[in-house]
């Protein structure tokens, strides 16, 4: 068998499904005051409330009165609310949270500081002196910055996030493989070099303390471990089968959350990442453009879960990665110089971020002028389970036939396979 991981993940996804279907969590405790203490490991500002990841439990605080930060291990008393008895409409919310790792929700009405993790604390303050510093040096683009640097893009408005739905960017302010590959580059050009095991650790050691700081949600754990083990592979001189790896990193996450399974970022990075593994080598030798082949092989089993989650086709996507792709590392690269010049020289500070954005002006110019074109987004209010099956079988079909054609060459000595 050429990959057992993989038909072991697709078996852990199938036991999944099962066992998180009929159960139900904590319902004993719905609308009680409890007590829980816990270490603060995230905290977002809302237009409505603030909202804090304490261990696995989601607190909300709606006066945004109360100074808790990242960082505190805190005491709290509040309204527990089960997660199996939270839907709206036809979301299933609960469900939803779950599969983000939570176990339950708490409206809080009281805590106490117990004490402070440094790790988080120092983690924390890093994550809002970025955040007031790219308001500081961004204003309107601010909030985009945030998206892309530290993963807060709850503040960009409706307008933004439906411009870069319709036009297929969406991954852009969601962070990912892309924005952990740019920001391993970073680092790379930093040290000098991933060509010692000491600057492989200092590497991922960055990485992991950056995935908490934006975090953590299923396709930045993702993207980290699967870039780590990549990098690993190099060190060891082993070929690495990357779809292996993949599905190694989709059995320990799901293990650990079986709910994660329901997680349309979990989802997307997935499935962005088989498609791309698979497709992008034929593709490109048609095309002969990496980025318009990156883009299409990206798409083609991501697309399903795109019409089917939100109920629309983005058929402009190939022009408006090409638009924006690009320049994204050029982004990122810049704000983060500009954040890290402002205690040092505010006015070169300024002279970055000035620069910088005029560049998100333009491409935010173009977005929105594509995403405006009549043909640019198709709707569907009512999408078909049937069809995302109908297309996942055939296209999965062709995919397990291209893996037996493979078999059979190695088999027959046409083709070697080196393990």
């Amino acid at each position: 068998m050429r990959r057992p991981l993989l038909i072991v993940f697709v078996i852990i996804i199938f036991i999944s499904s099962i066992y998180t279907k009929n159960e139900k969590e904590n319902i004993l405790y719905d609308n009680k005051n409890i007590i829980i203490e816990g270490l603060v490991k995230d905290k977002k500002e809302k237009e409505k409330y603030n909202e804090y990841k304490v261990d696995e439990f989601l607190i909300r605080d709606y006066k945004k009165s109360r100074n808790i930060k990242m960082g505190q291990i805190i005491k709290i008393e509040g309204k527990f609310k089960s997660l199996d008895r939270i839907n709206y409409e036809d979301f299933n919310y609960g469900k939803y949270l779950k599969s983000n790792g939570y176990k339950g929700l708490i409206y809080i009405s009281s805590y106490e500081v117990s004490g402070n993790n440094k790790l988080y604390l120092s983690i924390g303050n890093i994550k809002t002196y970025i955040r007031s510093t790219t308001r500081y040096l961004y204003k309107e683009t601010s909030d985009f910055i945030n998206s892309i640097i530290i993963g807060e893009k709850e503040n960009l408005t409706k307008e933004d996030k439906e411009m870069f739905s319709k036009t297929g960017t969406s991954h852009i302010i969601a962070i990912s493989g892309l924005h952990t590959s740019i920001f391993c580059v970073l680092i790379s050009f930093i040290i000098g070099g991933i060509n010692k095991y000491y600057k492989l650790i200092i590497l991922s050691s960055i990485i992991f303390l950056y995935s908490i700081m934006v975090g953590a949600s299923p396709s930045i754990i993702r993207s980290v471990i699967f870039t780590i083990i990549l990098y690993l592979a190099v060190f060891i001189d082993k070929k690495r089968d990357q779809i292996s790896t993949l599905s190694m990193i989709g059995i320990f996450l799901i293990i650990n959350n079986p709910y994660i399974i329901y997680n349309v970022s979990f989802q997307l990075s997935f499935l962005a990442t088989l498609s791309i593994i698979y497709f992008y080598g034929y593709i490109n030798n048609i095309i002969k453009i990496s980025l318009i082949s990156l883009t299409l092989s990206a798409n083609i089993l991501t697309l399903p879960v795109v019409y089917y989650n939100f109920k629309g086709i983005p058929v402009i996507s190939v022009i408006s990665n090409i638009v924006i792709v690009p320049f994204i590392g050029l982004i990122m690269y810049l704000s983060i110089m500009s954040v890290a010049l402002f205690k040092i020289n505010i006015q070169l500070a300024k002279l970055i971020s000035n620069f910088n954005g005029f560049i998100i002006d333009i491409i935010y110019f173009l977005l929105e002028k594509l995403s405006n074109l009549y043909f640019s987004y198709i709707e569907v209010n009512n999408p078909s389970i049937y069809c995302v099956i109908i297309y996942y079988t055939i296209v999965f079909s062709y995919m397990i036939y291209k893996e037996q054609k493979v078999m059979k060459e190695q088999k027959n000595e046409l083709q070697g396979y080196y393990k």
